[in-house]
């Protein structure tokens, strides 16, 4: 796994995690546990899609 693809993967992971914790907690008014549960599993599915695209 090269550099390029890592960088490529954490930028997804953190744009998707922002994204969802940033809904959640401010603009659906949840707990901030559950906020940073659901940013974490986002961020998770964000990185592995990101890793499937980039073999393509």
């Amino acid at each position: 796994m090269t550099g390029e693809i890592i960088r490529y993967m954490v930028l997804h992971a953190a744009g998707a995690a922002a994204f969802i914790f940033i809904l959640n907690y401010f603009i659906l008014k949840t707990e901030l546990q559950s906020a940073v549960f659901w940013a974490i599993g986002f961020g998770a599915m964000a990185a592995g899609l990101a890793y499937q695209q980039s073999k393509r």
